[in-house]
């Protein structure tokens, strides 16, 4: 019987040819991942496989060899008896609490894999957020290092070619030209301890904002200042909704759901206090939306929705409507700040080439009269 020629399995399967079935892996753990992981946590589950086994089949399968290990510890936590929302806590580095919360709700009420379509969910939408506002700030911050680098670019090198001839020239210079070229001569004297000095300020700045102190105070500042507090109290005001909204659809009580945004929070102490406060005045019997509003960090309109949602019932569909009204929002603001610093910034560089120009040139049209 005669072979086909395509029937030689080796030949066909073998050679130089590498299909890409393998995972490529990375170290860090991104949200990308996290987002992943809870997807295929949810399929397998959702398919009848026991929950150690998915949780082996998913630390295997992702593309974060960090989030690997967790994902293994995880399994391991919950093969010698752990809940999984407790082994996931355990990590909260890596899983906030608004989504411990959310899969300890599930496992009371014994839809877990609902739960985890609602946080792989409300994770992309997040995500998807953030990167529309790193794309609406990122033409800014390019003009920024552009306008930047062209103006260190012409004090450094194109300034002390004109200083030369200056001094050729043995005239009495502008005061203007004077500065300019005194600007010049202590950056290329300076350049490695200006840029040092930069990077030290940075650093130094970061971990003031890692005390509670200095966290309090750039909070306090950040959401007083125009556009920008404004971007943050809208932020504020979305996260909070659609967060409150995720907790309540899946069962978790209000005063658990409080706690829960503390961690949401946890970058601004401002919002993290009002959290605590709203929660004893809950505590204490009163309702949600008189708590927010007493904190003075809460939108009236957003009290207002909460208030309408309490009296008929449907806190979590108003709060749901409210956070994507606050996510449009927070959209055109945020593109209203990237215009505006970018107006500013080309008027800044336009206005510093001018004065090194005009100081560069203005002796020569003096020697020219």
């Amino acid at each position: 019987m005669k072979t086909h020629p395509f029937e030689n399995s080796e030949e066909i399967l073998g050679g130089y040819i590498k299909p890409r079935v393998s995972i490529s892996k990375h170290e860090k753990i991104q949200l990308q991942d996290k987002l992943a992981f809870f997807r295929q946590l949810n399929t397998l589950f959702s398919a009848g496989t026991p929950l150690y086994d998915a949780l082996v089949i998913a630390s295997e399968q992702t593309e974060s060899r960090g989030l690997g290990k967790v994902v293994a510890t995880i399994a391991d936590m919950v093969a010698a008896g752990e809940s999984l929302s407790d082994a996931v806590g355990s990590h909260p580095e890596h899983f906030k609490s608004e989504w411990v919360q959310l899969i300890r709700s599930g496992e009371i009420s014994g839809k877990l894999g609902d739960v985890l379509v609602r946080l792989a969910g409300s994770i992309e939408e997040a995500s998807e957020f953030r990167t529309k506002i790193i794309s609406a700030l990122m033409y800014p911050i390019i003009v920024l290092c552009v306008s930047s680098g062209a103006v260190i670019v012409m004090l450094i090198f194109v300034v002390p070619t004109f200083a030369q001839m200056f001094e050729d020239m043995d005239k009495e210079l502008p005061a203007i030209t004077v500065k300019i070229m005194a600007l010049s001569d202590f950056l290329r004297a300076n350049f490695q301890y200006v840029i040092g000095g930069i990077i030290a300020g940075f650093f130094a700045f970061k971990s003031w904002l890692k005390t509670e102190p200095g966290a309090i105070t750039w909070s306090k500042t950040v959401i007083s200042t125009p556009l920008f507090g404004d971007m943050v109290v809208q932020a504020s005001m979305r996260s909070f909704a659609q967060n409150i909204s995720a907790l309540l659809r899946a069962g978790v009580p209000v005063l658990d759901s409080l706690d829960a945004m503390k961690g949401i929070y946890k970058e601004n102490p401002v919002y993290r206090a009002a959290m605590k406060r709203t929660a004893q005045h809950v505590g204490r019997g009163g309702n949600l939306a008189d708590g927010l509003e007493s904190t003075g960090v809460f939108t009236a309109f957003l009290a207002n929705m909460i208030r309408i949602g309490e009296r008929t019932g449907k806190l979590p569909d108003v709060m749901e409507e409210v956070g994507n009204f606050y996510g449009r929002k927070v959209e055109v603001v945020v593109t209203r700040i990237a215009s505006n610093i970018e107006t500013v910034l080309i008027v800044l560089m336009g206005m510093s080439i001018a004065v090194i120009l005009i100081a560069l040139y203005l002796p020569l049209f003096e020697m020219a009269t």
